[in-house]
């Protein structure tokens, strides 16, 4: 399948960069070099980042009903491109893309009252803020990372070479960023300031603007070095992300240590050649952390060992998806969307619904990989989320006319991907930008014109 159309990328508007030097003034007046006894968390134990936490298993902390219902829902009034991340402590965090007025909105979870909004330059292929398990958060913004108070205060604003594509939290004082150009750094959570040195994971690039290439990450395509969210074992501090080196021929699966010893140092473990290709989607990290899983150009799902990289075993699932997959506990993979759901401006004329998007759940044993149950029946439309106790929640295409078919929630069976419950996403339109699951169950999915829809 070919895949969408390639659009032409908006520079920043000069209130949204006007908006980014404010961050910056902020940030120089806050920071200080003195630690703060511990004041920070590690990541919230919730759905605390894009694929749901480091590993990026898209796994769900806490179980939800059997039978869901629509709790609240509300507009924000501008497109959104992310997940909706929670905090584990009564919040949910969602981005939206907008010409001005807020971009960043807290909703109290029980009822999605706005707790407060802010205008910031975020931006990214997918704009999900990172938290902290106070509710404290680290935003992707253009040609950096921000970090803002469980208040909705601007803290500190840190530069990097690129957009940050991977934003994660190794412990409670560093945090580390990927960009979209492969710049590797480790940045102190307390004052954003270096921890480490730059590693440039896809080589050394020249300087550009900090956006160039960005609209290539969505589809994985070589303009775009590191695309997706690498997969993090915080245990280790060893992140594990794909990246495309220019000039090279193919993408390589890479493996980036962060030592604290001091010193800060930032290395890369192994490279592995991907002859075939690499989409946008997260590289996924297996439980018990010696496997990691990545979708190759043709939509084969491949495991690959933490160790060195070798290939383990791959399948092919028939369609390219283009949303991260979900990992169940026995170690099943849920396949994502295929709906091109990322919102890439007014000048992007893909289609809403770009090819197939069924369900399939994959599973590697002995050595070789294989198809555990397929939903030919659904046309997928983002992000699966996966439960502890062995379910799946994904939103698909369902009633509605022709020209605007609606959006429909249902809860699968992990086992052998028969539907639990259904139901309708009322007055839901278009793609989807994605589905979490907070600590106390509660699901948020979120379409990509901007409406939250909560279920419990």
């Amino acid at each position: 399948m070919a895949p969408a159309s390639i659009p032409r990328r908006t520079a920043p508007t000069a209130r949204a960069l006007a908006v980014g030097a404010m961050a910056v003034g902020i940030a120089a007046g806050c920071a200080s070099a003195t630690e703060s006894g511990g004041a920070r968390l590690g990541q919230a134990a919730s759905w605390s980042s894009v694929t749901g936490g480091p590993p990026n298993s898209g796994r769900a902390h806490a179980a939800v009903s059997e039978s869901p219902g629509l709790l609240w829902s509300r507009p924000l009034g501008a497109p959104a491109t992310g997940v909706a991340g929670s905090d584990g402590i009564g919040t949910f965090f969602q981005a939206t893309v907008s010409e001005r007025g807020c971009n960043l909105f807290a909703l109290t979870a029980d009822d999605g009252r706005k707790r407060w909004c802010l205008r910031l330059p975020t931006d990214g292929p997918r704009i999900t803020a990172t938290v902290d398990g106070r509710g404290s958060l680290f935003v992707p913004m253009y040609g950096g990372v921000g970090a803002v108070s469980a208040e909705g205060e601007n803290r500190w604003f840190a530069g990097t070479r690129g957009i940050p594509t991977t934003i994660t939290l190794l412990d409670n004082r560093h945090l580390l960023v990927i960009s979209h150009l492969g710049i590797v750094r480790v940045i102190n959570t307390q004052t954003g300031l270096d921890a480490s040195s730059e590693l440039p994971a896809a080589g050394e690039i020249a300087p550009s603007a900090p956006g160039f290439g960005s609209p290539w990450c969505g589809i994985g395509e070589r303009g775009c070095p590191a695309p997706g969210p690498a997969a993090v074992d915080t245990g280790t501090g060893t992140a594990y992300l794909t990246a495309w080196t220019p000039g090279e021929p193919a993408p390589e699966l890479v493996a980036v240590r962060f030592t604290d010893d001091g010193a800060g140092r930032l290395e890369v473990v192994w490279r592995a050649g991907l002859p075939g290709g690499r989409l946008g989607v997260p590289v996924v990290l297996s439980d018990d952390r010696d496997e990691i899983y990545v979708h190759s150009e043709d939509g084969t799902l491949a495991a690959y060992s933490t160790a060195d990289g070798s290939p383990v075993w791959s399948t092919p699932v028939g369609y390219r998806p283009d949303t991260p997959p979900a990992l169940l506990p026995d170690g099943t993979v849920v396949t994502g969307g295929r709906t091109t759901t990322v919102w890439r401006g007014p000048e992007d004329d893909h289609d809403a619904d770009a090819g197939p998007a069924p369900v399939v759940a994959v599973r590697g044993e002995g050595g070789e990989g294989r198809e555990v149950w397929r939903r030919d029946d659904l046309r997928q439309l983002t992000n699966p989320a996966a439960t502890g106790d062995g379910r799946v929640l994904v939103a698909a295409r369902s009633g509605g006319t022709d020209d605007e078919p609606g959006i429909a929630l249902l809860l699968l069976d992990g086992a052998d991907g028969s539907t639990l419950h259904e139901i309708a996403v009322p007055a839901a339109r278009g793609p989807v930008s994605g589905l979490s699951v907070d600590d106390e169950g509660r699901i948020a999915l979120t379409t990509a014109v901007g409406a939250v829809y909560v279920y419990e």
